[in-house]
């Protein structure tokens, strides 16, 4: 525990010196989310019940994302998650800012999920997307659930993380951009063209 206590220090003596660089979002940060960084920092040292504690937390999202990409092979689902969260594990040490965990965590997942397409040779159709076209995020409108759960297997996997991650993780542009490894630009974008496609695939069904 006092070593847990030292490096916290130092964390919070390097996050002194440099408080100018410091996001908005860490000094607003809420009493969870400051928890949940306490965790992070506590697993990165080998405290195997702050892990046990961030796989409650963060298991079912991870898991519900992995379902939605991999609806095609639901009986792998499982397996992957098991996976996802052994990297999640090895890779927790290298992780620089505790803040970000959720969408590094699922930018793990996203990475596995994308190398089984991969290895089962799905092939990914290029998208066509106008980024030159503002799409605010104050804009935006809801998307009824169900609707989401209907249509989601019957569109590319690019457009259908985009919807779960916004809709069923609410994840503000920053965090999807963080996960996708794609410019703000871009999300926006995505998510309007994938709000369409989800709309034209449905209207496809209707006899």
């Amino acid at each position: 525990m006092d070593r847990f206590y030292k490096i916290v220090a130092i964390r919070l003596n390097f996050l002194s010196a440099v408080g100018n660089l410091i996001p908005e979002a860490h000094v607003s940060a809420t009493p969870q989310q400051l928890y949940e960084q306490t965790l992070v920092l506590r697993s990165q040292i080998g405290d195997e019940t702050a892990f046990r504690e961030l796989l409650e937390l963060h298991g079912s999202p991870l898991l519900r994302y992995t379902r939605k990409m991999m609806e095609s092979s639901p009986a792998q689902v499982e397996d992957l998650a098991q996976e996802i969260w052994v990297a999640i594990y090895r890779g927790l040490p290298g992780l620089r800012d505790a803040g970000k965990f959720r969408p590094w965590a699922f930018r793990i997942a996203r990475d596995r999920i994308y190398r089984e397409y991969r290895e089962r040779k799905i092939v990914m159709q290029p998208l066509v997307e106008d980024e030159s076209v503002e799409f605010p995020e104050s804009c935006e409108e809801t998307m009824n659930t169900e609707v989401l759960h209907q249509g989601l297997a019957l569109i590319v996997p690019e457009q259908r993380e985009v919807l779960v991650l916004r809709f069923f993780e609410e994840m503000s542009y920053e965090e999807i951009a963080r996960v996708t490894g794609c410019a703000l630009g871009t999300v926006r974008s995505r998510i309007h063209y994938a709000k369409q496609a989800l709309k034209m695939a449905l209207d496809r069904r209707l006899p």
